[in-house]
């Protein structure tokens, strides 16, 4: 199995390694022979040649170029139709994100706790004052970085999530979770959203989220370039904290106007036709589709 792991751990990240085990833990070994690949965006064009990779809902990102499709790589399928579209495959194999799958393994339902909670993604925590900015807003905040039994927890405990991280998102959509899509401060992970809500024919309505520090400011003006990036973020950790209060009180507005919009779901119809196939895909992983298919 291969997964994303930053500086931080990431709930969507993480969620391999709590998903995977659950549903398919005979497959899973330390075979260096084939690559798993599940949950992100996660299909570079850096992986071995020679080694089998079996796609099974990942996304492309553009963090790298596009892989070539070649015979080393084997796809169920892919998190949307715009990754399907950037790997050169039929719009049909953008079935959705596998997290999704997380209704055949559902977390045990517990009593609501929050009207409402802030999801932000995990570099707005490293690099934001968001606890703050959304306690002045009366808003519970979630923290990506948690283990994901505990984010699963206070997620389920939510009437309504405001989300910034796709994959609370994502997971609020499979578990019913009313949810409100923001803007992602860094718009470099814009795209990965529409790929993902193409696959429920969801029209997304993303509410505008302002920056809760200097830093975030900072790191939106340069994201673009990556060496600029990696220097700004290094710089302005060095001043963590400091200058902040305008941008926490400007934060705090834009995620209180965003808890008033109307929250969002993919059709039960929609959800349960995604949910259905990726289980079908599912056995035929577990029957070793892709192996037979190298002989």
């Amino acid at each position: 199995m291969f997964h994303f792991r930053g500086p931080s751990p990431n709930f969507g990240d993480e969620l391999n390694a709590w998903l995977w085990p659950k549903l398919i833990p005979d497959l899973l070994d330390d075979d260096p022979a084939v690559r798993f690949l599940g949950i992100g965006s996660i299909l570079f064009d850096t992986f071995d040649p020679a080694v089998l990779k079996v796609v099974f809902g990942a996304g492309f990102g553009g963090y790298t170029a596009a892989p070539r499709l070649d015979p080393s790589w084997f796809v169920y399928f892919v998190r949307g139709p715009r990754t399907a579209f950037a790997l050169g495959l039929k719009s049909g194999f953008g079935l959705g994100d596998s997290a999704t799958l997380i209704r055949a393994a559902r977390p045990p339902a517990v009593p609501k706790r929050y009207r409402a909670a802030f999801v932000p993604h995990w570099e707005s925590l490293v690099y934001g004052a968001w606890p703050a900015a959304a306690a002045r807003a009366g808003l519970h905040l979630i923290d990506v970085r948690w283990p994901v039994d505990t984010v699963l927890d206070h997620m389920l405990a939510s009437e309504v999530l405001i989300c910034e991280a796709m994959h609370g998102a994502i997971v609020a959509d499979a578990l019913r979770i009313p949810w409100i899509a923001v803007d992602p401060l860094m718009r470099v992970n814009q795209a990965k959203w529409h790929d993902w809500a193409d696959s429920l024919g969801l029209e997304l309505r993303m509410a505008e989220l302002r920056p809760s520090a200097w830093l975030e400011r900072a790191r939106q003006l340069v994201q673009c370039d990556r060496a600029r990036l990696r220097w700004v973020s290094y710089q302005g950790l060095k001043l963590e904290g400091r200058l902040n209060g305008p941008w926490i009180r400007d934060a705090a507005g834009s995620l209180a106007r965003a808890a008033q919009c109307e929250p969002q779901l993919s059709s039960d119809s929609a959800i349960e036709r995604v949910t259905d196939t990726m289980l079908g895909h599912l056995r035929q992983l577990s029957a070793g589709r892709h192996l037979r298919s190298r002989r």
